[in-house]
């Protein structure tokens, strides 16, 4: 049986126009040589990318009666997305305008719509009986935070379903009244994904993803992966392992991952033996802590 993944955000039209290195001066006019319109937000992506997969998705966001909604809704549907989409009569779909430009990172300029009002009782009351939920886009619903999100967060796990949480960017530039309510749902995520910007921000650790993503766990008790961009991510687990002896860690670290790679492992599983191997070992006492694996052998 395929796992099953009920995903909550933002549905909304994405209006990408390419270069944009920077707001004209007012008055003056930008020219640009691209322009798209696509399905958009971070629910509906996520969705998208969940139906390349094995993953039996539900897509769960709120659209207007408008043009617009009625667009998503065709296209989205063409996937089996659409039929849980909340429809709010005589309302306008939201939309972003995305600003991208090679030299410099994307900005965003969004119009909520329906969002704005999109509330509990618009989501299906069994939106937490699969095996995962994601929730994201958690800023732009404004009447979906604190307690409609716990909720949505408290229910899922109450069910035995794991919980994935995605803020993205606070367009109020995280107050500290919206730190302590993101702190306050933390401890019902199981894997909270931020990006960089993002976990320095709600953390208060600037300048180190890494700091800021041990403050967060601390918070959660779960997984606080961090996204960077092209230089990958950072994860940040509970402490599982009982550490005894750490002497030797480094070296058994090295140990298992030119053995893994020697192996033929890709990167990814080298480096996840390299740190099973090193946890193992230190979790020994000093005495007796190195067992030979069953046919290995010295090279003479």
């Amino acid at each position: 049986m395929s796992p099953s993944v009920t995903v909550i955000g933002g549905v909304q039209v994405d209006v990408v126009i390419v270069p944009v290195g920077e707001l004209p001066p007012q008055g003056q006019t930008l020219l640009v040589d691209e322009m798209s319109m696509r399905v958009g937000g971070a629910a509906a992506n996520a969705a998208l990318a969940f139906a390349e997969t094995a993953a039996t998705v539900r897509l769960m966001g709120c659209v207007g009666d408008d043009h617009l909604g009625n667009w998503l809704i065709e296209v989205l549907g063409e996937l089996g997305l659409g039929g849980e989409l909340h429809v709010v009569t005589g309302g306008p779909t939201g939309l972003t305008v995305a600003c991208e430009a090679p030299e410099r990172d994307r900005t965003f300029l969004t119009y909520l719509g329906v969002n704005a009002g999109w509330d509990l009782s618009m989501i299906p009351a069994d939106a937490g009986s699969s095996e995962s939920l994601l929730v994201c886009d958690y800023f732009l619903a404004p009447a979906l935070r604190g307690a409609p999100t716990r909720e949505l967060l408290a229910g899922a796990r109450e069910r035995g379903g794991r919980t994935y949480f995605d803020t993205a960017w606070d367009p109020a530039d995280w107050p500290e009244a919206t730190r302590r309510e993101l702190l306050d749902l933390l401890p019902h995520v199981d894997v909270f994904l931020p990006n960089e910007a993002e976990a320095e921000a709600a953390s208060g650790e600037h300048g180190s993803p890494e700091r800021a993503a041990r403050a967060l766990q601390a918070a959660s008790g779960g997984w606080v992966v961090v996204k960077l961009g092209a230089r990958g991510c950072f994860a940040a687990g509970p402490e599982t392992v009982e550490i005894v002896d750490s002497t030797g860690a480094g070296d058994a670290f090295n140990a298992g991952l030119i053995a893994a790679l020697a192996e033929g492992g890709s990167w990814p599983e080298a480096l996840q033996a390299a740190t099973g191997l090193a946890s193992q070992i230190i979790a020994r006492p000093s005495g007796g802590r190195h067992r030979a694996a069953p046919g290995a052998r010295s090279g003479h």
